[in-house]
């Protein structure tokens, strides 16, 4: 059996990543990465892959697409498969008229910087996909040789993946920054430098991503919320006050919302709730 050869298109972040772990996989040559999408070199490289990854910005997968549409171009039984997490395979359609197999290939991982010889970001982790079914079925094979799982999820459902995605990965850096605030400007913890505070409280965040995993998240709230406690709600929000003015607002988002999730959990009634949020309502003249 002949081994596959991959073209990355797009040598970013999550481009960086992806050609180490096909590098690694001993399965899949790369057989090229353009990192320009200008670059002249296309031809010669896509005739000797029979796989294409396109891993550049959402807004220059057309200009892509537009060029590999051209008559220069011979697609015909290629994969071709593009990284982003909110666009569907119909971006890829003007490709399917020259007879590549196309689907989406959307990586469930942050690629905060790009890779290291040390790093395998892609092992463990899920790859959504959507598009061609002989394509999912490659999509598939190639996420078993880099260590990763693929599932299957519908064009129409492919942006609220995204979002779920986002409020996993981004919300929860924005809500690590306020620790760092309060960390900084008021805790102001002795013999820690940099980020390392961060590890006093990774093994609570860590284990409740664990609960939630293994739970779900109604069960695993904890919390002054989920205790109806409010004497401590309105001691966090007064001390607040004080501290970095974009906190409270996140504070007061994250705290509604928890108390809609021990609504939820039935360890506070509604009357219990309401007196909470009354709490939180009462707030709102600090944020302007």
């Amino acid at each position: 059996m002949l081994m596959d050869k991959a073209l990355i298109i797009g040598y970013g972040k999550l481009g960086s990543h992806l050609n180490f772990a096909l590098k690694h996989s001993g399965k899949i040559e790369v057989s090229g990465i353009i990192r320009n999408v200008k670059n002249t070199k296309y031809p010669s490289l896509v005739e000797c892959s029979n796989i294409i990854f396109i891993c550049v910005q959402d807004s220059k997968i057309k200009s892509v697409v537009r060029k590999l549409s051209s008559r220069e171009y011979d697609l015909k039984g290629k994969y071709i498969f593009h990284t982003s997490g909110s666009l569907t395979s119909e971006e890829l359609i003007p490709l399917v008229g020259k007879g590549a197999i196309t689907a989406s290939f959307h990586p469930v991982q942050t690629f905060e910087s790009k890779a290291t010889k040390n790093e395998s970001r892609f092992s463990g982790i899920y790859i959504a996909v959507e598009g061609n079914p002989k394509a999912l079925k490659k999509a598939g094979l190639v996420s078993k040789y880099i260590g990763s799982m693929t599932f299957i999820i519908k064009k129409e459902n492919k942006i609220y993946h995204h979002i779920c995605c986002v409020m996993a990965s981004g919300f929860l850096a924005a809500l690590a920054r306020g620790i760092e605030k309060l960390v900084s400007k008021k805790i102001r913890i002795n013999g820690f430098k940099n980020l390392s505070f961060f590890n006093i409280y990774m093994p609570l965040a860590s284990q409740s991503l664990k609960n939630i995993a293994s739970k779900g998240a109604v069960k695993s709230l904890s919390g002054p919320a989920e205790r109806n406690d409010i004497s401590t709600i309105e001691k966090h929000l007064g001390a607040l006050k004080n501290a970095p003015a974009d906190v409270l607002p996140v504070y007061m988002l994250m705290g509604i919302e928890t108390v809609k999730l021990a609504l939820e959990k039935k360890s506070i009634n509604r009357l219990q709730a309401e007196k909470i949020l009354k709490v939180f309502v009462k707030q709102t003249k600090h944020l302007n």
